[in-house]
C-alpha cells in the first residue's frame, strides 16, 4: 500500500465513523506503524456517559494480482485506563460501528 492509499484509508475511516449519529468518535492521532500495509489511529469515544480511548487497527489485504482492489479489516484495541475497559456492551458497540466503517472504507477506497 502506498503512503497516499494509507492516508486515503485513514480519511475514509474517519468519514465512516462520522456517519454514526448515536456516538461521538474523535480522532486523536495517527500512530506510526512499521508495516506499510497497516495503519493505526487513536480515537476517543463518548456514548451515554461512557467515555474512553481506543485504537483502530487497519490491516490491508491485497489480492494475488497487482491490478486488483485493496480491502481492509478494522480491529479495535482499548486503552487500559478507559472507563469502559470492562464494559462488554461498549466494546461490542464499537466493534459493530467498526464493521460499518469497514464497509464504508472498502466501498470507497478503490473508487479514487
Amino acid at each position: 500500500m502506498t503512503a497516499d492509499e494509507k492516508q486515503l484509508a485513514i480519511k475514509l475511516l474517519k468519514q465512516g465513523l462520522e456517519t454514526i449519529q448515536d456516538r461521538a468518535y474523535t480522532e486523536i492521532a495517527e500512530i506510526p506503524t512499521e508495516d506499510q500495509d497497516d495503519f493505526q489511529v487513536k480515537y476517543s469515544f463518548v456514548h451515554g456517559g461512557i467515555e474512553g480511548i481506543f485504537t483502530v487497527i487497519g490491516k490491508a489485504a491485497h489480492a494475488e494480482q497487482e491490478d486488483t482492489e485493496i480491502s481492509f479489516t478494522l480491529l479495535s484495541e482499548f486503552a487500559e485506563d478507559s472507563q469502559y475497559d470492562g464494559s462488554v456492551a461498549a466494546r461490542e458497540q464499537i466493534d459493530k460501528d467498526l464493521v460499518s466503517a469497514e464497509g464504508y472504507l472498502n466501498t470507497h477506497i478503490n473508487q479514487g
